[in-house]
């Protein structure tokens, strides 16, 4: 049925075959992974990837892979990252305080506090977002062509990220911390590179420290205050978590308002409806997320020996659920590379699935979503040609480089 599909699709033409493994970080891939992706959803489901492991890219395929046992989170006994490395390496520590690198039973006893916590902090957030999106998009009227990402979302998205977690507002303690945290999810081969990921790490984990005494002294409506309350948590881990929440806070977020910017650009009908209060500003920013999703793939690791499509898995290979893929998948979503906000959004997967599904989502969601009303609600001209943006080269993430525009 998925070959007659691609057969007989809608005057698509079809997608060149990559060379394989395939290289996730070619400019080609970089410039636009959506043609690899068709390409190995209809021939190599399961491809073999040039820096080590397989990846997924099948929606089904990955929807099972969340709940398959498998697979699991926990770094492979070979990896720098394995709990036996904790007393070696600040990475490794942090790894085996936060759930993306946890398996049952401590992923749960992780995780539990962790989302009870976040969701105590979440409670009235939208009441002061907005407006804190409103008030840096303000700052750029007037002033000509600007960055929407170092000058819009970046500084939105790093003083609202602060302001939930409990953190000083330190721009550039906040960009080391979450860019040390976010190397821990990519393919860890340069010695030098790793000891500055855990240098990056002590750095962060003493700021974060600060923050945790201090809300031990004075607590407030914010996440370390609250996964203080909890209780049953060191204040290493509760700093481990505050990191993982402010880090998913980000990088992804300035990517994904300027990824809405592009897309309504293109589309001034959209945006005249958004405008007109005709439109929905909510899933026009889950469509955004489904074609151009941030976050592009996420790691897992077989945990048991076995085969899957063909290919014989051992103990400990990388497997990368290219979500990507799956939210452009014509099985899960007809027509999958029309930009259509009314569709049914369901069985997106922006942020996981499950226990497997980021915690902070609905926060992520509600600072797109509000950064993209500011971008509505003020007049806006992107600059930057939609056809020269470049993408940085990093491994399972899709974030432009620059995308101007004038702010009135």
């Amino acid at each position: 049925m998925r070959k007659l599909k691609s057969w007989f699709g809608a005057g698509r033409a079809k997608p060149a075959a990559p060379d394989l493994p395939v290289d996730l970080l070619s400019d080609a891939f970089v410039a636009d992974p959506a043609p690899t992706w068709a390409w190995l959803r209809d021939n190599a489901p399961l491809a073999p990837v040039k820096s080590g492991g397989y990846v997924m890219t099948r929606a089904a395929d990955i929807k099972a892979a969340f709940t398959d046992a498998r697979l699991g989170n926990a770094p492979s006994r070979f990896s720098m990252l394995a709990e036996k490395n904790r007393d070696r390496y600040v990475a490794a520590d942090v790894a085996a305080n936060i759930p993306p690198f946890l398996d049952k039973p401590r992923h749960v006893d992780m995780r539990k506090p962790l989302s009870a916590a976040f969701f105590d902090t979440f409670d009235g957030a939208e009441a002061w977002i907005g407006p804190l999106a409103e008030a840096h998009l303000a700052r750029l009227a007037g002033q000509g062509p600007q960055d929407i990402i170092t000058g819009f979302g970046r500084p939105f998205a790093t003083q609202a990220m602060a302001r939930f977690v409990g953190l000083d507002h330190d721009p550039a303690a906040v960009a080391r911390a979450t860019g040390a945290l976010f190397k821990l999810f990519a393919p860890i081969t340069d010695r030098a590179g790793f000891d500055d990921v855990n240098a990056g790490l002590e750095a962060t984990r003493h700021y974060i420290a600060g923050a945790v005494s201090a809300r031990h002294a004075t607590p407030g409506p914010d996440l370390i205050s609250h996964l203080i309350a909890r209780g049953g948590l060191t204040d290493i881990e509760i700093g481990d978590h505050a990191l993982l929440v402010l880090a998913d806070g980000i990088e992804n977020i300035e990517a994904a308002i300027a990824q809405v910017l592009i897309r309504l650009a293109s589309d001034p009908d959209h945006l005249a409806a958004l405008r007109a209060g005709e439109g929905d500003i909510a899933a026009t920013v889950t469509e955004v997320l489904r074609l151009e999703t941030p976050a592009q793939t996420i790691p897992r690791v077989v945990r048991e020996a076995h085969e899957r499509d063909g290919v014989q898995l051992t103990e400990g290979t990388p497997i990368f659920l290219a979500l990507g893929s799956a939210n452009r998948d014509p099985d899960l979503h007809p027509d999958p590379d029309r930009f259509d906000p009314t569709r049914d959004h369901s069985g997106v997967l922006m942020f996981g699935q499950g226990r497997h599904r980021c915690i902070g989502a609905p926060l992520g969601q509600m600072l797109v979503t509000q950064g993209a009303r500011a971008l509505v609600d003020r007049p806006c001209t992107l600059v930057t040609d939609p056809a020269r943006i470049t993408y940085h080269k990093r491994l399972g993430h899709r974030w432009p480089v620059e995308v101007l525009a004038r702010i009135d």
